[in-house]
């Protein structure tokens, strides 16, 4: 009787052993399968971060017109996609990676329009305090009461300097997660192209 309920139960964990769906031959397969892109996630965060930092550092900085109402529009739009892209990375999407890298790209663009343009401005500042130009793209917190307007240093090309340097991060972050998500999403794909998935793992 025993020796019956033994078989049996050796019969139960062969049974069960069976079951356990595992790639010997591909455990980096196997643990991309059953883990997410948190490398990419998290890299696409931290630009996030920086590109949300660049923006109150450069919008603090220029004066408020049509111009910086379209620059919080397109920071917007960075945002949006950006948490959506990081989120579709983690689950290994190959075309949310290129996504990734093109609003690295978009980032870099970013440089060109708000900080060097406020460099610009500066030193014409320095030049001419008077130039009646100037209101048109320098804010109060480069012209006007430093205590009662800034939270950062008055000179503008020190302000600049800060939000190229993150905006140069940013853009790194990005593509970097865009380009570690291409690389991860291709090899997922390529592993769950020679498994069996009709057992729904």
């Amino acid at each position: 009787m025993q020796m019956s309920n033994n078989v049996e139960n050796n019969e139960v964990v062969r049974s069960t052993t069976e079951k356990i769906y595992y790639d010997a031959n591909n455990i980096e397969g196997q643990m991309l399968r059953y883990r997410t892109n948190s490398l990419s996630y998290k890299l696409g965060m931290g630009a996030i971060l920086c590109s949300v930092l660049a923006s109150f550092i450069s919008l603090n900085s220029l004066v408020w017109n049509a111009s910086v109402i379209i620059k919080i529009l397109g920071n917007i739009i960075i945002l949006l996609f950006g948490f959506l892209s990081v989120e579709k990375v983690k689950s290994y999407s190959k075309e949310y990676s290129f996504v990734l890298c093109g609003i690295g790209a978009v980032c870099f663009a970013r440089i060109f329009w708000g900080p060097l343009q406020l460099m610009i401005w500066y030193g014409k500042y320095k030049a001419d305090p008077s130039n009646p130009d100037l209101n048109k793209h320098l804010g109060p917190t480069i012209m006007g009461d430093y205590k009662t307007q800034a939270y950062l240093t008055q000179n503008a090309d020190i302000r600049a300097i800060i939000a190229i340097v993150l905006l140069v991060i940013t853009t790194v972050l990005f593509v970097a997660a865009g380009i570690i998500g291409l690389i991860r999403a291709k090899k997922y794909a390529a592993y769950m192209s020679t498994q069996d998935v009709t057992k729904g793992v």
